[in-house]
């Protein structure tokens, strides 16, 4: 009965934040830096799931290429909350009712199938980083339960090679098992199953900044090595305390 009732009194605020989100696109849409008002809508959007994140490590690092595993489409949530970012996601999103409209507002960067989208998308990720900005990848091409990590894809470091920026590995996991978005899950199923959870927990640990180098395969799995070691230390929820659930003052502070 608990968790039916707190589903659904997420579920309506949710409603109204996704509302509240259409006219922060409209702002974001005409702003030199619209990452930060995506910022400002995803820390709600993690309040209202009541999310505790752990977060570790250095992360006022830009221009950056920030690479790491891959859980969650709440990955996106949590890095953009602690990060002022542009995101590199998939075609299919760019079609998506409402989401999409919501991420091209935020200049999210559209990665098409085959080696000319490749191609075009790294030209994009050249573009961002020379201008100052940071950029996410998930060089695993699709999410995983973890513990482990799939191997990372070397084409998508093409872009920090280009322009000299760092690479600013990151790891990070959820203590929930309904967390992960895998398998045949649909959005709205995994959405469903979140909202009924009192508490959720996350823990993000960033690197040092890594040299690009020359190599996209060796910096690739320079990073999956980094990624790799950090998630096989034990999670920080079991000896520290949370930042605590993102609300609109803690993203307030969190801005450059």
């Amino acid at each position: 009965m608990i968790r039916t009732l707190r589903r659904f009194f997420r579920l309506f605020r949710l409603i109204l934040h996704t509302v509240v989100g259409l006219f922060m696109a409209v702002v974001a849409a005409l702003s030199a830096r619209p990452e930060v008002w995506s910022q400002r809508w995803f820390g709600g959007l993690l309040n209202i799931l009541n999310l505790r994140l752990y977060s570790q490590g250095e992360r006022d690092v830009a221009p950056a290429l920030v690479a790491g595993n891959h859980q969650s489409w709440l990955d996106i949530a949590v890095l953009a909350t602690l990060k002022p970012v542009v995101f590199v996601s998939k075609a299919e999103i760019r079609q998506w009712p409402l989401i999409g409209w919501l991420s091209r507002s935020a200049d999210t960067l559209f990665i098409e199938r085959g080696g000319h989208g490749t191609k075009a998308l790294n030209q994009d990720i050249t573009t961002m980083l020379a201008g100052g900005r940071c950029v996410v990848v998930f060089p695993e091409g699709t999410t995983t339960r973890g513990p482990g990590v799939r191997r990372f894809q070397p084409r998508l470091f093409a872009g920090a090679i280009a322009t000299g920026a760092p690479i600013l590995p990151f790891a990070l996991r959820y203590r929930e098992a309904c967390a992960p978005y895998v398998d045949e899950q649909t959005l709205v199923g995994n959405l469903w199953n979140l909202l009924a959870e009192e508490t959720l927990h996350v823990e993000v640990h960033f690197g040092p900044p890594l040299d690009c180098g020359e190599s996209r395969d060796a910096i690739a799995q320079a990073t999956q090595q980094w990624a790799e070691s950090a998630l096989a230390c034990p999670p920080r929820w079991t000896t520290e305390a949370p930042i605590g659930a993102p609300s609109a003052r803690v993203v307030e502070a969190l801005k450059p």
